[in-house]
């Protein structure tokens, strides 16, 4: 089994490492990268309606943090949000309050 073992981690290593991350859209790209990453967390056809959308560079990382309200298209409320690109991490007020305020603290929005 040692052998079998061995036989499938250099492979693996070697796809971790040529894996590249995602690429750091152009400036005016951003604000769809935002909208996409927030129409990843709905199970809709359309864009989530955003209000409020503020997007700026990121002062602990390489590329920008966005954040605004969102809500689902027949939605009758909104709730705040907080993106990150590049890499599309989209955390939603109905994820976890806490986490969302601290972000929204740390970058603020």
């Amino acid at each position: 089994m040692p052998i079998l073992a061995k036989a499938f981690a250099v492979p693996l290593v070697a796809l971790l490492i040529a894996a590249p991350g995602e690429p750091s859209p152009a400036s005016g790209d951003i604000s769809a990268a935002v909208l996409s990453a927030l129409a990843r967390r709905f199970a809709e056809d359309a864009p989530p309606p955003v209000r409020g959308l503020v997007i700026k560079p990121d002062r602990r990382m390489a590329g920008f943090v966005a954040c605004g309200e969102v809500g689902a298209t027949a939605a009758a409320r909104y709730q705040r949000f907080f993106v990150i690109v590049p890499g599309g991490l989209a955390v939603l007020e109905s994820d976890d309050r806490d986490l969302l305020a601290r972000y929204w603290e740390l970058n603020d929005c």
